[in-house]
């Protein structure tokens, strides 16, 4: 499948394999989009590639959590301005204050409404979007 922003690299990190696959079905058509179904492998990935994004379920089992991968990749530099954004499928009004506050960029709750998320990603990457359609 080839994506319409190529030049956009998405790693979705999720343990899910019903989100996953929605979401590599919607987010694949539009961006280069890599899926860790954990922290671990997350951490892995995002140091052999870079990503624009990345977009980190809070509640991963496993090893480790959202918050806990957020927290590893800031302390590398190349992702020091790669948008980082949360969420998860339980969540109360104040939770976007509290996870922005904790480092996240964007927050949202599931569902999420997709045409709005690729929107927002395109917005948050202008740069990104205008080399795609060089």
């Amino acid at each position: 499948m080839i994506a319409e922003y190529p030049n956009i690299r998405v790693l979705l990190v999720e343990s899910d394999e019903i989100s996953i696959f929605v979401m590599e079905k919607i987010l694949g058509k539009k961006f280069h989009l890599t899926v860790a179904r954990n922290g671990v492998e997350a951490l892995h990935l995002a140091k052999r590639k870079t990503f624009d994004a990345v977009l980190i379920e809070i509640r991963l089992g496993h090893n480790m959590d959202g918050i806990e991968v957020m927290e590893e990749l800031r302390k590398d530099s190349v992702y020091d301005s790669a948008q980082i954004w949360a969420f998860t499928g339980v969540a109360f009004a104040k939770d976007e204050i509290y996870f922005k506050e904790l480092g996240f960029d964007r927050f949202f709750k599931k569902p999420i409404k997709y045409t709005e998320l690729i929107n927002l990603i395109l917005e948050a990457l202008p740069e990104r979007v205008n080399s795609s359609q060089v």
